[in-house]
């Protein structure tokens, strides 16, 4: 799931410049399957001997969750993180040497079921993210990025604090103009935490400080609520429509004797005949 989740965000970088929401702030929810690596822990016991790597602790599949409040600045969003992590622990080993001291110092043979870590491990985080967000196309988009803050675990009765980072990939699909829902991977690891424990063998008294990281790997679901929503697309510009094509030319004329203008073509019509000359009077006879 991991590889997978991966290498389908690491494509985000390359995505074309349409964005799944508009710029502007927005909140989510999230929670899943936590999946925690295996703890080695440098144990200090009574305060004077250290055994590097003296525990082992191997912890079942938990949960995770956690809220975001972000801000989307382009193919930018950076957002505030407050989750929560809880797993059982499922086993926990010993080293020889330790087992062996402890066995000494109370006179009986020891066992790695004298030892405990607790029974389960909770961190607390509040981190700051920063991702990069594109679109694939059809409602489909992912971001890939990463974070840093602070985590506050407890275990075995004891708690302590730590920096811790963490890498991000996710991918998402628009339910509405506003609601994405997705999947999220996330790799968490903490720096150095401390826990004090303390425990008897044969009615003899001991105390434990452990110190290591944790880590995890998690796959979670996640709602998420943009409030500007998508900006609608740019529309398209109608191509103009061509120009009219230009008039004909007008007709060649000519004008026709009696001031008649007719086509170039056309035959004038023929000139009126001349009138009848008027008739001669003839004076009386014998005059």
């Amino acid at each position: 799931m991991r590889k997978l989740l991966m290498a389908a965000t690491a494509s985000v970088a390359l995505a074309a410049p349409a964005l799944a929401a508009a710029d502007g702030p927005y909140v989510g929810i999230e929670g899943g399957v936590t999946f925690p690596r295996n703890s080695d822990l440098d144990v200090i016991l009574n305060n004077t001997t250290t055994y590097d790597n003296g525990y082992k602790a191997d912890y079942k599949d938990g949960y995770d969750v956690d809220a975001i409040l972000g801000y989307k600045l382009g193919p930018v969003r950076l957002e505030g993180e407050a989750g929560y992590k809880r797993a059982k622990v499922k086993s926990l080993g010993v080293s020889t040497p330790l087992i062996t001291d402890v066995g000494t110092a109370a006179g009986t043979t020891a066992t790695a079921d004298d030892f405990s870590v607790g029974n389960h491990i909770g961190i607390k985080t509040l981190m700051a993210n920063a991702l990069l967000d594109g679109n694939f196309g059809g409602g489909f988009g992912g971001y890939v990025g990463g974070g840093a803050g602070r985590a506050w675990a407890s275990q075995a009765g004891d708690s302590d604090n730590a920096w811790a980072y963490q890498g991000i990939a996710g991918l998402r699909y628009a339910l509405t103009p506003n609601l994405d829902a997705g999947v999220k991977y996330r790799y968490f690891r903490t720096g150095s935490l401390n826990f004090n424990d303390a425990f008897t063998v044969n009615a003899v008294p001991f105390t434990t400080e452990t110190s290591g990281h944790y880590s995890s790997h998690s796959v979670l679901a996640s709602l998420v609520y943009n409030f500007n929503g998508r900006a609608a697309p740019a529309p398209v510009a109608a191509e103009a429509p061509p120009p009219p094509p230009p008039p004909p030319a007008p007709p060649a004329t000519q004008t026709c004797a009696d001031g008649s203008v007719i086509l170039a073509t056309s035959v004038c019509p023929a000139p009126a005949p001349p009138p009848p000359p008027p008739p001669v009077e003839r004076g009386e006879r014998g005059r």
